[in-house]
């Protein structure tokens, strides 16, 4: 024996059926979003650490680039002065 509903409780189950459907919306909703600022957030850190060890990598051949140029300016420096030396030597024999 099942009771017939009145229209007042048919009223509430359909409101109460609305109000879930669109709770469950919301929610849905909610999970897509966190989910897309979850792989943002994965692809911008990725991103950062690349950025990261490129910028490394640049200034370690920077620095390389640097010693050598210094390493050949002392060579061209040295060698000017003993060619300075060995001229000055000429001179006084003259």
């Amino acid at each position: 024996m099942t009771s017939v509903p009145t229209p007042e409780e048919n009223t509430l189950v359909s409101a109460g059926e609305t109000v879930g459907a669109a709770a469950g919306k919301a929610v849905a909703a909610a999970k897509r979003t966190a989910a897309a600022v979850d792989e943002q957030k994965e692809r911008l850190a990725v991103a950062a650490e690349q950025a990261k060890s490129e910028a490394r990598r640049v200034v370690k051949e920077t620095k390389r680039e640097a010693k050598k140029v210094m390493r050949s300016a002392r060579k061209v420096a040295a060698s000017a002065k003993r060619s300075a030396k060995r001229v000055a030597r000429k001179l006084k024999r003259r």
